[in-house]
């Protein structure tokens, strides 16, 4: 008996879990573009990210905001398996702001970008 309803509190909480609907990443419903084109990222919108990003990132080169779209813009480059334009926007970083560069581990992620297209 005791196992029955144990069995049945688990089958219970998993239903409303799976019922209850999702909650938008927090920077959805923020006004501005770059808060447009994160929230597409969080929303794995990777098209829509990709061109907020691109947008932003080929504005003006050094603003912070511009940065962070070339971040995010190459890690949207990731998750699409485009390895080659990341590595070129990670090391774009790099020539714009080291200290950003360092700061975001932007180096972590060039090394994953080369491991994945097959170079050490």
């Amino acid at each position: 008996m005791w196992m029955r309803l144990f069995a049945l509190a688990v089958c219970l909480v998993t239903l409303s879990v799976l019922a209850a609907p999702s909650r938008p990443p927090s920077t959805c419903g923020l006004a501005g573009e770059y808060e447009e084109a994160l929230c597409a990222y969080q929303s794995r919108d990777f098209i829509a990210a990709e061109r907020g990003f691109r947008a932003i990132a080929e504005r003006a080169a050094r603003e912070s905001r511009t940065l962070r779209a070339n971040y995010f813009l190459a890690r949207t480059m990731m998750k699409t398996g485009r390895y080659e334009e990341a590595s070129k926007l990670l090391i774009r970083i790099y020539t714009l702001d080291k200290p950003f560069y360092d700061a975001w581990n932007c180096d972590f992620l060039l090394g994953e970008c080369r491991r994945a297209r097959g170079e050490s």
